[in-house]
């Protein structure tokens, strides 16, 4: 009998699938910081309002008892006059406070906040310019529309607005 060479045998491997089917793949999306940053800086420009509502409180209150002291009833009235619309400033710098916590929080209610707050200190400063006989002052209205440029931001960049709620 002859021998025969044995027969060469191949042995194929499976190779295991990676793939796995219905599960969506995995999307890291970072969020945009931009509403964080303008929510912070704006939150930190309420402090000069405040700082100014705080003067214009204390300095009507001295106005208006230095007014009483003397009978003098136009210089109490002034003090008054005074002192209120330094609380009404002090009140809007703690609402615009506020309105940059949200901004920063992403929510859009922040940015809208910060738009009224802008718009009643654009509206304070035309009322106090006209009442002092003066015309009202430009820059300070343009700055207030530079700044409520700047606070809509979030709003106008795609990839900060996507995230805002």
């Amino acid at each position: 009998m002859e021998e025969q060479p044995p027969e060469a045998q191949v042995i194929q491997e499976q190779h295991a699938q990676t793939q796995t089917f219905g599960q969506p793949p995995v999307v890291y999306e970072t969020k945009s910081s931009l509403p964080v940053v303008v929510g912070v800086l704006y939150a930190i420009y309420q402090v000069l309002p405040i700082l100014g509502g705080l003067a214009l409180l204390f300095g009507g209150a001295i106005l208006g008892g230095i007014g009483a002291e003397y009978g003098d009833d136009e210089a109490t009235g002034l003090g008054a006059l005074a002192a209120l619309f330094g609380l009404l400033i002090l009140i809007i710098g703690a609402v615009g406070i506020w309105a940059g916590v949200l901004i920063a929080q992403r929510k859009k209610l922040g940015v809208h906040i910060a738009w009224g707050t802008i718009g009643l200190g654009a509206a304070f400063s035309i009322v106090l310019t006209t009442l002092e006989g003066m015309t009202p002052d430009i820059f300070t209205l343009g700055c207030n529309g530079i700044c409520a440029l700047f606070v809509g931001l979030p709003l106008m960049v795609s990839s900060a607005s996507q995230h805002m709620e």
